[in-house]
């Protein structure tokens, strides 16, 4: 009886109310999933105003009039494109990339100071700012030489810029540098005789070297026929020491083609041996 009296009148009522309160909700959409990686603020305009308390992920709900502010808690790349004079008059495009994210425990005043879009309004201005001024002491060739310490410039000075403004920076990387036509070309042309200017001390250490061992050579060669004439020298002088007369005399005799006459008394008391050529004419004829 009385689920009769529920589903006729008032209570058909009130079950169309509540579908109708539950519809409004949805649409409305009175509901907020803070997932891992967020942190989130309430915002009740008509009563308290912004509350300190940091949400965290979970799903939650709120009246259509109140709202909750989202700002990611994770580490964000942001990337600008800055036309850059650099310290030598040239312009070039440089792509750098800033990685920060907000103060976990300092959400409520960057949404009180400045509001989740912070960098916007604060970091990408600063950036830029830091960028040009950091290039600007650098030489077009010592920017691509030095982007490590390039990069460590520009931390630093947007560091110092954001000191107080509630944001953490993790890392400044300088993503890609741009050239104009007219220095690529001029670099293309200076690397081009760099090159050249490469090989041509190649070639002349490879002269160098060539030369030198043709030096050793000779000096080698040189050398050995110094040796050699020396050991001939070293063997004539022994020769001639060794042909004293009575060796030339003993060949002599032993010769079968010499005529030999032999006189009873010479010098030192020993026979004279003589050739007559008398006899060899003779025994030519």
């Amino acid at each position: 009886m009385q689920t009769k009296q529920f589903l006729s009148g008032s209570g058909i009522k009130k079950i169309g109310y509540l579908f109708l309160f539950v519809a409004a909700f949805i649409s409305y959409g009175c509901f907020t999933n803070i997932r891992p990686g967020e942190a989130g603020l309430r915002w009740h305009p008509l009563t308290s105003g912004l509350q300190k308390d940091l949400l965290t992920n979970s799903l939650y709900f709120y009246a259509p009039w109140n709202d909750i502010y989202l700002y990611p808690t994770q580490w964000t790349s942001y990337k600008e494109k800055v036309d850059v004079l650099t310290r030598d008059d040239l312009t070039i495009n440089v792509v750098a990339a800033v990685i920060l994210r907000p103060v976990a425990a300092e959400i409520y005043n960057l949404q009180i100071e400045i509001g989740p879009d912070y960098y916007e309004k604060v970091v990408r201005p600063q950036f830029r700012t830091s960028v040009r001024n950091a290039l600007s002491a650098y030489s077009m060739i010592r920017i691509s030489k030095e982007t490590p310490k390039v990069s460590q410039d520009i931390r630093q000075a947007l560091g110092e810029k954001l000191r107080g403004k509630h944001i953490e920076i993790d890392d400044v990387i300088i993503d890609d540098i741009e050239y104009s036509r007219p220095i690529l070309t001029a670099i293309e042309g200076k690397l081009t005789k760099e090159q050249e200017q490469e090989q041509m001390k190649f070639e002349i250490n490879i002269a160098k070297k060539d030369a030198e061992i043709t030096i050793i050579h000779a000096e080698a060669k040189a050398k050995a026929t110094v040796i050699e004439a020396e050991g001939k020298a070293k063997a004539q002088k022994l020769i001639a020491s060794q042909l004293t007369k009575q060796y030339l005399q003993l060949k002599a005799f032993e010769n079968p083609n010499s005529k030999l006459m032999i006189v009873p008394s010479g010098k030192d008391s020993l026979p004279l041996i003589l050739n007559t050529p008398q006899e060899n004419s003779k025994s030519e004829e």
